[in-house]
């Protein structure tokens, strides 16, 4: 009876042991994750308000605000900007950069 009990707490132990290296494993994983995803929202923010910036600075030639413009828009943004890349488009349309 005590060789049947030392053999189930060597058992009872090494379930702890894999079960612990498991959770761990999970728990290092899921941080990383965590924080790769929000570099990706920081990196997308800061794309977004660059685009931005250049959409709106009047002092940036038209072909290169059509182009940002292009960017923004493939990107699946969508606010009053999307309305300035329609303003762009037309006067780049009416200078003939187009």
């Amino acid at each position: 009876m005590k060789k049947k009990l030392e053999n189930l707490k060597a058992w009872y132990l090494l379930i702890v042991f894999f079960l612990g290296i498991a959770i761990t494993l999970f728990w290092g994983i899921h941080n990383t994750l965590n924080k790769y995803d929000e570099a990706l929202d920081t990196i997308k923010t800061t794309q977004q308000m660059s685009l931005k910036s250049v959409i709106w600075n009047d002092a940036i030639p038209i072909a290169e605000r059509a182009s940002a413009c292009d960017v923004y828009l493939s990107a699946g943004y969508n606010s009053l900007t999307k309305r300035e890349c329609q303003s762009i488009l037309d006067k780049g349309a009416e200078q003939g950069i187009f």
